[in-house]
Parts: C-alpha cells; structure tokens; sequence
C-alpha cells in the first residue's frame, strides 16, 4: 500500500535529503531528493492552479530534461493521470493519441509546439498548453499558435506555493497511460497504477540488486517505459541517483559513463551493435559499469563483457503488462541465450491455440498473470474488448512465442503479432499503412519488417 510516488519520494528527501538524484548532463543542473520533492511541490501546485487535479488526463509531448521526469512526478502527487507520447509523433497519430487519451492539458516542449498547433482544434477537451523551455528558461512566446490555450512552465512554477500538495493517490490509482503498438488495429493505452510502475523498480532491486550506491544513465527517451520505469523509477525506488542524456549516441556513449561514474544503464539489442562496431579503444574498460540490462542479448554478449569490463543481463516484459523475468547476473553460463525465470510477482505459462499448458521444449504463447492485485497494467483505456481477449481465461496472452526448459529458463522464440520493431520500438503497421493510404496518389498499400545487420526492422 506503500507503493505510491510521492509516498516513495518522501521517505528519501527524509532519509538521504542531501543526496543528489537527478543529474541533467546536457546542463550540469542537479536536484537532490529534497529539492526534487520541493520542485515537485512547486509545479504541482502550479497546474493545479491551471485546472490540473485529481483524475485530469495530462498529455506530455516532452523530450528528456529534468522537467519531463518533475512533471511526471507531480502529476502523480495531483492524482493525475500522464499520458506520455513519442515526439516524433505529428499529424493524425499525435491527434489519436490525445484524443483518445481524453486528454485535457498538454505539456509540450517549445521545440514541439510547432507540431501540437495544427492538430489543437481536433482536440476537443483540451483547454490548457503548457510549454517548457530549455533548460528551465522561460520558453518562447507562443501565443500566436497556441492563443489562449497557451501558459510557460516555468513562469508558472515560479509563482506557486511550494507547500505539499494534499491530494494522496492510492498505490492503485491510475498513474499513466502507455501508449503500446497496436500491431493489427490503432495503439492500444495501457492502464498503469502507481503499484504498477513502482514494481518495475522493485522487481528490479530483486533481480538484479541495485542499490543506493548506483547511478543510472539515462539516455533512452523518457516517453518509454523501459527509461521512465525501468531506470528512473527504479534509481527513485532504491534511492539512487539518475544521470539523464538527451539521446544516445554511440560515440559520445562511453564517455557520458565515465563523466557521470555511472554504475548501470539499459541498452536496446541495437544499441550494443552499435556500441560493439566502433573501433575498440585502449580505455573501453575503463569506466564503473557493473551491471548493463541488454535487450535481448547480442550473439556477442561474452566479448562484449569482457572488451567493456562490465555484466549483462537482460529482462523480458511489455508495457501492456509488466516486466516479468529477468536473466541474472549469476544465472549458468549455459542459460546466457534465454530470457530467464519470472520475477516473483508473477506466473507464466507456455501455452498453445487452446490454452493449455505446453509441455518443456514445445513452442508456444506466453501467458502472464500478476500474483498480487496492481502488481501489473490493468488493461486497455476504453477498449474492453481488446482488455478481455488479450485477459483470455484469465491470463494476459502477450503475443509472444517462447519455450521452457526443464530448469524453468524461458527461450523466446518470436511475436505472433503482426508488428515492426525498430530501435527497440514497437510499430504499428496498421497505422502506417492507414496513413499511407490516405494519399491519393496511393490506391493499395501494404507495410511489413525488413530485418538489418543490426537486428533492428
């Protein structure tokens, strides 16, 4: 029951007040717990001003900064309800995600707003835009695109009470809709409560055993939940400190690590090809990485252990549900190509076209079910009818195929669904052919995955 944002926050700026927990590496600005949870306070207090409370669904076109992780923060202390969307998004889809989210309030980067304007007037219950500027500047005037829609964050913030906010969400109340691939029809909105996110951070002390000593680099994009729950959430939960990149790059990578003395990070299976192509150096080792989650394993993983001086390891999960196994840093050397074992939240089954149980070695669907209530996503915003076949016989059917082994070792084999995986982002392909179609020069369109040397589509 303890499982809520602000509670988890509150219990570290009492412990560890002095201790930093966000460093924005782009700019050198840094928060410790306690003025994380006063900042926080600030901007909570701040929208609820412009109509933000418990309940109000709040659109995020954010790039990562220190702001995108202190608005997700204080909307959870509001009892809102973030919605978190890809910035690459534009046009119709941008339009269907908020749309479809119910969203009311938007906050978008200065940068985006040139992309939110043309698709406002289509969203019909937003009344409020609040743009964020650079590095805690004041942003832009905007006025001209966004009229009176439009309010600065940070002139906002700046004349808002730091005192706590009074709402008290419940480790049930619903925290964020995350945005998944609808594969075969239109993205689906996966429903997460506070327990729900905060698990991945738990589950990921349990796995992998991260602690306070650690620094999490940061340099996926925050509108995921691999970089927003998977990372940052889970620094928050063990009471570690996060170092945020805006982006990836593969040539700066190494170097960001050892700038921040980062101690773990999560990688995409691309990102190692990436990193693993570059011309070896002589100081590839030399950096304080321990622990690097890899998602999945590169054929390479031993080689690339021992040129970086580091473990991997790697977990299996989907934002529709949860992450829900983990391959050990001292799982045996011969389970290295599997996904591992379900975390202890969890069960898992292996089953086939009827739902029954596979034997060990036979291929067949993974199904998922929580052992705790809110330990997972509780299905689909405003599609029950995708809530209840993916819920089928009471278990979450994930799509995937995979096989067990007699030690109980999961070994994934491939998605049953027709989608595309690109830099370790599921896409649609309904929705790019939708899109595609819609040119009139275009009369049939069909859009499908192209594998790459780098395992990517």
């Amino acid at each position: 029951k303890q499982l809520t944002l602000p509670h988890v926050l509150s219990v570290h700026a009492a412990q560890s007040a002095d201790k930093v927990f966000l460093t924005e590496m782009s700019s050198g600005r840094a928060w410790t717990f306690s003025q994380l949870d006063a900042w926080t306070n600030r901007i909570a207090n701040a929208l609820h001003a412009l109509g933000v409370g418990t309940g109000t669904h709040v659109g995020l076109l954010l790039a990562n900064s220190a702001e995108h992780i202190a608005v997700f923060i204080a909307l959870a202390k509001l009892g809102a309800v973030s919605v978190p969307v890809n910035t690459a998004a534009r046009g119709d889809l941008l339009a269907y995600y908020f749309e479809h989210a119910d969203v009311e309030c938007v906050l978008a980067d200065e940068d985006l707003v040139e992309r939110l304007a043309p698709v406002l007037p289509r969203l019909t219950r937003v009344r409020r835009v609040v743009t964020v500027g650079r590095f805690g500047q004041p942003s832009r005037d905007c006025s001209a695109q966004l009229g009176p829609h439009g309010a600065d964050l940070s002139t906002c913030v700046a004349n808002a009470s730091g005192d706590p906010v009074q709402q008290r969400p419940k480790f049930s109340s619903l925290l964020m809709l995350a945005y998944t691939s609808g594969t075969t029809g239109p993205s689906k909105a996966s429903m997460v409560s506070h327990a729900s996110a905060l698990s991945y951070g738990t589950g990921g002390v349990e796995a992998h055993g991260y602690h306070a000593d650690d620094v999490f680099y940061v340099c996926l994009p925050l509108f995921h939940v691999n970089a927003l729950l998977t990372s940052t959430i889970t620094a928050l939960v063990c009471g570690a400190s996060v170092a945020l990149a805006e982006r990836f790059s593969a040539s700066r990578f190494f170097d960001d690590i050892r700038a921040c003395g980062a101690t773990t990070t999560n990688l995409l299976g691309a990102m190692s090809s990436f990193l693993w192509a570059r011309e070896p150096q002589a100081d590839d080792a030399d950096n304080a990485l321990r622990l690097v989650s890899v998602s999945p394993l590169p054929s390479f993983v031993e080689a690339f252990e021992r040129r970086f001086g580091l473990r991997a390891v790697t977990n299996y999960g989907l934002s529709d549900f949860a992450t829900v196994t983990s391959l050990r840093a001292d799982a045996p050397p011969a389970k290295r190509g599997s996904i591992g074992i379900p975390r202890s939240y969890f069960e898992l089954r292996v089953v086939d076209d009827d739902d029954l149980e596979c034997a060990v070695g036979e291929v067949g669907e993974i199904a998922l079910r929580a052992k705790q209530p809110w330990r997972a996503a509780t299905g689909y915003y405003k599609m029950p009818q995708a809530t209840a076949d993916a819920n089928r016989n009471q278990w979450f059917h994930t799509g995937d195929r995979a096989w067990r082994d007699e030690d109980g070792y999961l070994w994934f084999v491939d998605r049953k669904k027709d989608c595309i995986r690109r830099r370790g982002e599921n896409i649609s392909s309904f929705e790019v052919e939708q899109i595609l179609a819609s040119h009139p020069a275009v009369g049939a369109v069909a859009v499908f995955p192209v594998r790459t040397p780098e395992q990517d589509e």
